[in-house]
């Protein structure tokens, strides 16, 4: 990969806290457990204990060969302490998947998971305020779990996330949330597949937890979802989402790059994502004082975002830096300590190469930092949609520098509009072709 950024150069600090901007609102208030705790110690450790909020559970060894809608009459919380395959297609279970344990999977055969919770479900059923709170699929998120996959599912009817791989460090990292300088990042959940899945409705589609690594996501469709389709949260890495489709999403971008860095995004579609596509940018901590420090301490560098397909997509298809120069209040942003001020958002080494992108309203790529490479892309910007944005976002020129090696070229744009640039300085290399 183009711009590849060794992990060894990444600030060695870390976090407490799972809950991001995305998602902080959607996970307290799913949890009615936690959202009634006020005062948290971060120095203490951290354990899971949503288990308490299922009505049923069951162990995934009580069943036979493989699980049949007879074997689950109302939803059921399954602790996968062995591996779970539906019996075929015609399957369809009220259920959450609960993974504790490594070296699990979870293969519907092309069956569904159905919580009862949307027009497009098979069944309509009055779940108990606890089995509201549940997802399809949640890892425990008080240790760090490894080789697991999740294949051939559809999932529907959820009010919380579909696929919930939260991971929490508390305890481990002191009050503050920092590692000493001379520590290695710490590994989240790792090595996991999600694969052939389609995720119809929920809150969030896909919530991949800090320091997340090799997980990959492929012929994934996420589709309708109320906030993000697919948050990659703080220290992750080696991300991979290929041959998906992300649709229809509704009030955030499809698809948060938050401080996670050496990923790729390839040869997937975005269709009809309301308030943008690809999203990349490194959260200054927001939440401080409500949550455990939110210190994100590897910006997402090298990153690649290659021969996707973008139509229809809002206010943006792609933006780079989307929180330059954001305006922070009092004890709102960890990292001005707290401090009101504008956060200087860090993303370098991005390469977006090859994509394909039709707009008709918006901006069809905004990017706000440098240096990072934009080339070989098709912009089709029809009516009111600007083929790109080049600017220091919420700064002034006296910021221009944050866009020095900047390099937009060999770029197809087919726009009456021409490109929007502001604070735009010499070393930032335009040169595309305009028709």
């Amino acid at each position: 990969m183009i711009g590849v950024q060794d992990a060894s150069r990444q600030t060695h600090s870390s976090i407490h806290s799972i809950i991001p901007f995305a998602a902080a609102v959607f996970i307290s208030s799913c949890s009615f457990v936690q959202a009634e705790q006020t005062n948290i110690n971060c120095a203490l450790p951290h354990t899971d204990n949503r288990m308490q909020e299922c009505t049923i559970v069951k162990r995934a060894s009580e069943f036979s060969d493989c699980l049949r809608s007879t074997d689950i009459v109302e939803h059921t919380c399954v602790l996968m302490d062995t591996d779970v395959d539906f019996c075929d297609a015609d399957q369809i279970l009220n259920m959450s998947a609960i993974f504790d344990s490594s070296n699990k999977s979870l293969d519907c055969a092309g069956g569904t998971i159905d919580h009862g919770w949307s027009e497009q479900s098979s069944q309509n059923v009055t779940p108990s305020r606890r089995d509201k709170q549940m997802p399809f699929v949640r890892f425990f998120d008080d240790r760090s779990l490894s080789n697991l996959s999740i294949k051939n599912c559809t999932m529907r009817g959820t009010f919380h996330a579909g696929i919930q791989m939260t991971r929490f460090f508390g305890g481990e990292l002191g009050g503050d949330g920092k590692l000493d300088e001379t520590e290695d990042l710490p590994v989240g959940h790792s090595n996991i597949l999600l694969e052939d899945i389609n995720i119809e409705g929920g809150a969030i589609g896909i919530y991949l937890g800090n320091f997340s690594e090799d997980i990959t996501i492929n012929r994934v469709h996420v589709d309708g979802t109320r906030r993000i389709a697919i948050y990659s949260e703080a220290g992750s890495h080696r991300i991979k989402i290929t041959n998906s489709t992300i649709s229809n999403n509704k009030s955030r971008e499809a698809v948060a790059i938050d401080s996670t860095y050496n990923s790729e995004i390839s040869n997937t579609r975005f269709l009809n994502n309301r308030e943008g596509g690809i999203n990349i940018y490194q959260n200054c901590g927001e939440l401080k004082g409500q949550v455990c420090p939110v210190l994100r301490s590897t910006p997402p560098n090298g990153n690649l975002i290659t021969d996707n397909t973008f139509i229809n997509n809002g206010i943006t298809g792609i933006q780079i830096a989307s929180r330059q120069g954001r305006n922070h209040a009092l004890g709102w942003c960890a990292s001005l300590g707290g401090l009101p001020g504008k956060f200087t958002d860090t993303s370098i080494d991005n390469v977006v190469t090859g994509n394909t992108i039709h707009c008709s309203e918006g901006t069809a790529m905004v990017l706000m930092d440098g240096p990072n490479v934009v080339r070989d892309n098709n912009i089709i910007a029809t009516q009111n949609c600007v083929p790109f944005e080049v600017s220091t976002g919420g700064f002034s020129r006296t910021k221009s520098h944050l866009l020095d090696g900047l390099v937009v070229e060999d770029n197809d744009i087919q726009s009456k509009r021409a490109p929007r640039l502001r604070n735009v300085g010499e070393s930032v290399i335009l040169n595309n072709h305009h028709k």
